[in-house]
């Protein structure tokens, strides 16, 4: 098979822009908006200053606060009943990471502690906006601040939003170990689901009773390893995988450790076309969802490092594209057809945006009911995401209708919620008014096999923000 390697040169100067900006508050990478054929990253001025060397006599004044530090001062302060310093600790974490639904949690524990109730009440209520569901009953430290309208009200809200609402069914179930599928695509040509797995580094068409036909299986002659990412590119017949060697795949070596590559398949006969390294750089890398757009550009994420690459349609191979050191890690990807706007998620942080005419990049923003924490897997279709979340409380499926008039959220609507089949909801696609995922990759080798749930693209209803008549009420003194 033909192999494109990217420079390496151009993945040193990409990870020099991100060393020499880990000091810096908010900047954000964005890409230069003329295209060309290796893209240097240029800083969102609009949003971000610019990033100061560590060697500056300010880089400690601008360092940001070490969040495992903040994690550790938090659990010794909370050990120390030293329930003002646990709650700084909270909410400077829940400042920089706004979406982790622990730390909102943490701080409704120190204020009911020091008997804040009226923050505690504000943050329960924050929480109970976003759909999240925790029962502040299970803890002690909430005495404080139980036996009132308020608490109750609210607190009861949040545990029905744990329950099990919405549209879901079980499609079908995959032999084996949950874990081991990771990507799904649909494959309009063969009107079937394609899956990849992990330790066999197989991609497999999937019928609709649930029957596999193994369509590539990783050997010699064509370098595959770990199946992380599919997408199908119906107009040119191509099929793109992400694949890694990994631990977890059969045949790994640790001489192909860290080695990682985009391929290019022909989508009716499945021959092998060009492989594109990404060429060791000395940090480790684990490519995983991609992406098509209407065009033919292929956008690719790093689950590992906050990085997308990008293959240009008819040239080149996989390059650096956008950075973004305010980030953690990417889990999946998704592109609009025209080519105007990127979505990266982030489990930690949200979802990134890439507006690519303009050359701009921000974080998405919505109304306050909006929580993009724990995203495994997001698409894009007519204006709208669909985002799989399992890395908070209750997991679900999520449709985002997309503001018209704004790059921002207008509507949060989860789709299916807490379903008895959820454990650690994965990777999904679209097919046709439906949408495919994986429903209980954290079950475990114990599981009788992998479920793929589907829901109706236009399922659910949208949050709304608690009735302000309904809290005020709420909020009036009991009668004795």
């Amino acid at each position: 098979m033909p192999n494109k390697s990217t420079s390496g040169a151009t993945i040193a100067l990409l990870t020099l822009c991100l060393s020499t900006a880990l000091y810096a508050q908010q900047p954000t990478t964005a890409p230069e908006a003329a295209e060309s054929s290796a893209p240097s990253p240029t800083t969102n001025s609009a949003t971000s200053p610019a990033a100061p060397s560590p060697s500056a006599p300010d880089a400690e004044r601008t360092r940001p606060e070490d969040p495992a530090q903040l994690e550790a001062e938090s659990r010794q302060a909370y050990e120390d009943g030293e329930y003002l310093k646990f709650y700084i600790a909270n909410m400077k974490l829940h400042n920089r990471f706004p979406y982790v639904p622990q730390y909102m949690y943490n701080i409704v524990r120190a204020c009911a502690l020091l008997e804040k109730n009226t923050t505690a009440y504000h943050y329960m209520h924050k929480m109970q906006q976003q759909g999240l569901s925790y029962d502040f009953n299970q803890t002690e430290d909430s005495q404080n601040i139980r036996d009132t309208q308020a608490y109750d009200y609210i607190n009861n809200l949040m545990i029905e939003a744990g329950k099990p609402s919405g549209d879901g069914a079980i499609a079908m179930t995959l032999a084996g170990d949950p874990a081991e599928y990771r990507a799904m695509a649909w494959d309009n040509s063969r009107d079937r689901l394609l899956v990849g797995t992990v330790s066999k580094g197989q991609v497999l068409a999937v019928d609709a009773d649930g029957g596999t036909e193994v369509l590539l299986q990783a050997d010699s002659e064509n370098g595959l390893w770990s199946v992380n990412g599919l997408a199908v590119d119906q107009a040119r017949g191509r099929l793109w995988i992400t694949s890694a060697a990994t631990p977890e795949f059969a045949g790994y070596t640790e001489s192909d450790g860290n080695r990682n590559s985009l391929f290019e398949f022909d989508l009716e006969t499945l021959r092998p076309l060009v492989r594109y390294d990404l060429p060791p750089d000395g940090f480790y890398h684990e490519l995983g969802g991609v992406a098509v757009t209407d065009d033919g550009d292929v956008y690719v994420v790093d689950t590992v490092m906050p990085l997308i690459y990008r293959k240009p349609r008819q040239q080149g191979g996989l390059e650096p594209f956008v950075a973004s050191n305010d980030l953690v890690a990417f889990t999946d990807v998704a592109v609009t057809p025209d080519s105007s706007r990127l979505f990266a998620s982030d489990p930690v942080m949200g979802i990134f945006v890439v507006d690519l005419a303009a050359g701009s990049a921000a974080m998405l923003s919505g109304p306050e009911t909006l929580n993009l924490g724990g995203i495994q897997s997001m698409d894009y279709v007519d204006d709208k995401l669909f985002i799989v979340q399992a890395g908070i409380q209750p997991e679900r499926l999520v449709r985002l209708e997309l503001a018209p008039d704004q790059p921002g959220v207008a509507d949060v609507v989860p789709m299916a919620v807490a379903l008895e089949a959820f454990d650690r909801p994965g990777a999904g696609t679209v097919a046709g008014s439906d949408y495919y995922y994986f429903a209980n990759a954290g079950s475990g080798e114990a599981a009788s096999g992998s479920i793929v749930m589907r829901t109706k693209l236009d399922a659910g209803n949208a949050l709304k923000p608690l009735d302000l008549q309904d809290l005020q009420e709420a909020l009036k003194p009991r009668e004795p």
